[in-house]
């Protein structure tokens, strides 16, 4: 384990060059990490070319994503997830950044994430509930989640080919 509380493993492999490799961290989830989450998202964007704007929108979809983990799946308590961020060929080779998180709450999700990107705001009488969900959904090309027996696998994708 390293001397910051935030950062449990760190692992960095198959790094060649600046555009081949995975990152992978596993956080104790608290607020300090969402720095480190952000280091992540530079070296991950500046490695595919993203520019400022792009990285910017990763950076809201990781940042919103984590946050959720922390406060929902393992309710503002301690709790590890781990991270691994890669670059890789998606449909028909076009190339994708991808982020997956993997926690071990209790709590597994049992929503639909597409009824969650869908749902309309009502900016007169905003509610919690489903928001973060929807901004995860806006700033990322695709959002995936599946329900494990000790918790949940959550994936962000962002096509690198389509960068509007």
């Amino acid at each position: 384990m390293t001397a910051s509380k935030c950062i449990q493993d760190v692992s960095f492999s198959e790094c060649e060059s600046s555009h081949v490799g995975k990152l992978r961290l596993q956080l104790n989830c608290n607020s300090d990490c969402i720095y480190v989450l952000r280091s992540m998202v530079e070296v991950m964007t500046a490695r595919a070319g993203m520019d400022c704007r792009q990285s910017n929108r990763v950076s809201i979809a990781v940042d919103e994503l984590f946050a959720n983990i922390s406060a929902h799946a393992y309710g503002g308590k301690p709790g590890r997830v781990e991270l691994e961020t890669c670059i890789e060929a998606g449909v028909e080779d076009e190339q994708e950044l991808v982020f997956d998180f993997r926690d071990y709450a209790s709590v597994g999700w049992g929503g639909c994430i597409e009824e969650a990107a869908e749902r309309a705001i009502d900016v007169e009488n905003l509610c919690p509930g489903g928001l973060g969900l929807k901004l995860i959904c806006s700033a990322s090309d695709r959002c995936e989640h599946e329900v494990l027996s000790d918790g949940n696998h959550w994936r962000l994708i962002f096509n690198l080919n389509n960068k509007d």
